[in-house]
């Protein structure tokens, strides 16, 4: 009885429903989220998400998943490293818009957009974000005095952008 091999390759492309904002400051995370807030009026919360579903429960979940972005990073040695990159967020009660500023260097020194690592920060604005509404708030970002660069990215040109997904 022979066996014979089958492959299944799998084609996909991510998607990538988001616009990205790179930024550049010595601020840590909670400072530069408080002047996000007074130049641009969105009030950042630390973590990935609420501790508490929209039922009012207790999310079954680890709280490491909640409060951080998280990467899982597997190194030439076959060894898999875990990543906590802090993370803030601003969402609606519908999930109508969300925003997202993820420090991007982790606590363990990892860096989640490898191929930028003179960006600091990233700001997502997850669905559509009318482009004049970018615009607005990227010039509402630059007006931060310790803001040294900001910069509108294609996510899609990143070759680790599967670190955004989550």
């Amino acid at each position: 009885m022979s066996i014979t091999k089958k492959h299944l390759l799998l084609d996909f492309e991510l998607e990538l429903d988001f616009s990205l904002i790179g930024i550049s400051s010595p601020l840590r995370d909670y400072r530069l989220s408080h002047f996000i807030f007074k130049h641009t009026g969105l009030e950042l919360v630390r973590g990935k998400e609420n501790y508490i579903d929209h039922k009012g429960y207790l999310k079954d979940k680890d709280k490491d998943e909640m409060d951080y972005h998280i990467v899982f990073e597997r190194t030439k040695q076959k060894k898999t490293s875990k990543y906590h990159y802090t993370i803030y967020r601003c969402c609606d009660e519908n999930f109508e818009f969300e925003y997202y500023l993820i420090n991007n260097r982790s606590i363990e020194g990892g860096i989640l957009i490898p191929e930028l690592p003179n960006f600091d920060y990233f700001f997502m604005a997850k669905h559509f974000i009318d482009p004049e509404d970018l615009r607005n708030l990227l010039e509402d970002i630059k007006t931060i005095q310790e803001v040294l660069l900001v910069k509108e990215l294609d996510p899609t040109a990143l070759k680790s952008n599967e670190n955004l997904i989550f």
